[in-house]
């Protein structure tokens, strides 16, 4: 549930875009830090700025059919170019129960999307001169097995190795999952029992791992001095003006959010809630809680040098290769797509795209800049679409009309 595969020729060639990631070499052994960093100046976090919204009644007509058809019970959709708002929307229930409508400021769970701020944020600690992207996972975590061959680019590229402690792990492991908050050490240890630890040799191969974005959230914590969550809110978050996102305990009192859900016909409304793993157990592989509007926010600022240099950008955005110089593809065939760090980078009628999607428990999501035409789309669901068969090419199909539309008025603009 927890493997969201983006769809999407080759994206670009590594050329010079290559030189970002020797830029973001670093130092050999740097202690690890006890206390917070000395904070940056402040600076005028970005917004999003509004412009009469566009009547697009054909998108507005997919959203509106896959809540009839009972797809999910709400979702919210922005579009936005150069950080204009052109359509931002909710349809639907945000609470079944309640009959709590979804409005483009109502929260949800963003899964795998969380992965792009992982490496964010490893970048950001690059930038600060503590680690390096070329450094093996050794050097935070000696004791883990086979630390001392794998590095950090490997483990934010899915090219590790590395197996997976959320995909096919114990309901009973997952199930508890749900209602408590975990440390370090135990999810170290969750990571460490998963078997196979290892499904390849880091470097030979491109394969989905949550348990490779958790190490590296981690890593952040024993770097920065911060928790997780404290680290994306003040060094991702805040400067990105992404207001309405967090990361949150069991015991966060969330008001503005959507309950996650998966359908079921016998139901009376058509669905029951299914509850999401605790975002402390799924850590930088899954934990952020945010709105599209955030999202669009986050893409705008990430591209546009608010948050990282154009270096680390740059880098996040460069296909990963395997040892062999092979391209790492995240998928292959009509609409291949490849893989940074933390972002999926293809293609579409010869625009370059980034992109990400997400599913858990009860929520699913999708979030692609072109940015070249600097359109971003974010979509959220509070449905894992999990027994429904048009969920998926539905899901598509919005995407698409999105996309389409954004691009129109992007090139005319």
């Amino acid at each position: 549930m927890f493997d969201p595969r983006t769809p999407s020729k080759s994206y670009t060639r590594r050329g010079t875009v290559l030189m970002a990631l020797a830029a973001l070499g670093g130092s050999a052994a740097v202690p690890y830090l006890t206390a917070k960093p000395a904070p940056k100046p402040a600076s005028k976090a970005p917004t999003l700025k509004r412009a009469p919204l566009k009547d697009w009644p054909s998108l507005t007509q997919i959203a509106q059919t896959m809540i009839d058809d009972k797809l999910t019970p709400g979702l919210s959709l922005t579009v936005a170019h150069k950080g204009v708002v052109l359509f931002s929307q909710g349809f639907g229930m945000a609470d079944v129960a309640a009959q709590r409508e979804v409005t483009p400021q109502t929260t949800f769970r963003i899964a795998s999307i969380t992965k792009q701020f992982t490496a964010a944020a490893i970048m950001a600690l690059a930038e600060d001169g503590k680690l390096s992207v070329h450094d093996p996972l050794a050097r935070f975590l000696p004791d883990f097995p086979k630390a001392d061959k794998i590095t950090l680019a490997q483990l934010m590229s899915h090219t590790s190795g590395m197996g997976d402690y959320v995909n096919g792990q114990s309901h009973v492991v997952l199930d508890s999952a749900r209602d408590r908050d975990f440390n370090g050490t135990e999810l170290l240890s969750i990571i460490r029992a998963r078997q196979p630890l290892y499904r390849a040799q880091p470097g030979a191969a491109w394969l989905y791992s949550n348990s490779a974005f958790t190490l590296l959230s981690i890593i952040v914590e024993q770097l920065s001095g911060m928790s997780f969550a404290q680290f994306c809110a003040e060094r991702l978050f805040q400067p990105a003006g992404m207001t309405q996102s967090s990361i949150d305990t069991v015991d966060t009192v969330i008001t503005g959010g959507s309950n996650g859900y998966r359908p079921e016909f016998r139901a009376p409304h058509g669905f029951v809630e299914n509850k999401p793993l605790s975002a402390t157990f799924i850590a930088g592989a899954g934990a952020i809680r945010s709105t599209t509007e955030d999202l669009i926010l986050w893409h705008h600022a990430l591209m546009n040098g608010k948050v990282l240099k154009p270096d680390s950008v740059a880098a996040m955005m460069t296909p990963a290769l395997l040892k062999n110089g092979q391209p790492a593809f995240e998928r292959r065939g009509a609409e291949p797509l490849e893989y940074g760090f933390g972002l999926g980078l293809g293609l579409e009628d010869e625009r370059r795209f980034a992109t990400h999607g997400g599913r858990i428990n009860g929520f699913t999501g999708h979030l692609r800049s072109y940015h070249d035409d600097q359109l971003t789309l974010a979509i959220l669901y509070n449905c894992d679409g999990s027994g429904a068969a048009q969920f998926m090419p539905m899901q598509k199909k919005l995407r698409k009309e999105a996309s389409k539309l954004g691009l129109a008025e992007a090139i005319s603009a």
